[in-house]
Order: C-alpha cells, then structure tokens, then sequence
C-alpha cells in the first residue's frame, strides 16, 4: 500500500478531513479535528496511525512491519513503511479502519452531533 493509497482510503472515511499543520512534510487525516493517520513524506513515507495503547502490543507482535511511532507519544501511534512490500492492502486498509474508529469513539457526543446535524443539512 503506497503513500497515496493510504490517503486516498483515509479520506473515504466519513467527515475526515486532511490538512499540514506541521509543514509540507507532514499530511495529517483527522476526524472530529483529531488525528487518525500522519503520512511523514520526509521520513519514508511513513504512514503513522492513532493506536489503542492496550492494543499496541498485540499489534506490533502480529504484523512485524508495524512499529511504534517516532515522534509521538509511545504506544498511542503505530507506523508502517509505505514502501515495504509487505504491507498488503487489505491489513492496511483494515489497520486504517481501527485507527479511526479508535480516534471517531473517543471524540466528544457535542462533536459527534454537530457532524451528523450538518451531513443531515447538506442531504
């Protein structure tokens, strides 16, 4: 799965949104103005995910080209190269949807209810 593979699943995503808040460098996919997936083009590219730290470790154990996020706190973001070969899209993909809804079911019921009031005004 490359760099723009993953953005491109990312923003089928509902309500996400992309922006580079940290430079040209950086393109960062959020939901709710929180964010799910970093893609580092300056470093790989590499794609970064929001991770449940009591799901960090079953993850990096089952797929040993995940690893733990350089830059961002330990165990709250994997990574995963966008060039290695074994990053299959279906798992990337799967990896993706996990890492959303991770970020999606922590957000605030005001945010979620602003998000469906106005996809419901624009319908």
């Amino acid at each position: 799965m490359n760099v723009e593979e993953v953005r491109e699943y990312c923003l089928t995503r509902p309500w996400a949104t992309e922006d580079m808040p940290f430079g040209d460098g950086y393109v960062t996919l959020r939901v709710g103005g929180k964010i799910f997936c970093c893609l580092v083009l300056d470093r790989g590219p590499l794609a970064q995910l929001k991770w449940s730290p009591d799901e960090f470790d079953e993850v990096v154990e089952k797929y040993l080209w995940v690893t733990q996020a350089w830059h961002w706190h330990k165990r709250h973001m994997i990574q995963f190269d966008c060039f290695d070969t074994r990053v299959d899209a279906v798992v990337g993909r799967l990896l993706i949807d996990r890492a959303y809804s991770y970020v999606y079911s922590r957000l605030p019921k005001r945010i979620k209810s602003d998000m469906l009031e106005a996809k419901n005004q624009s319908i």
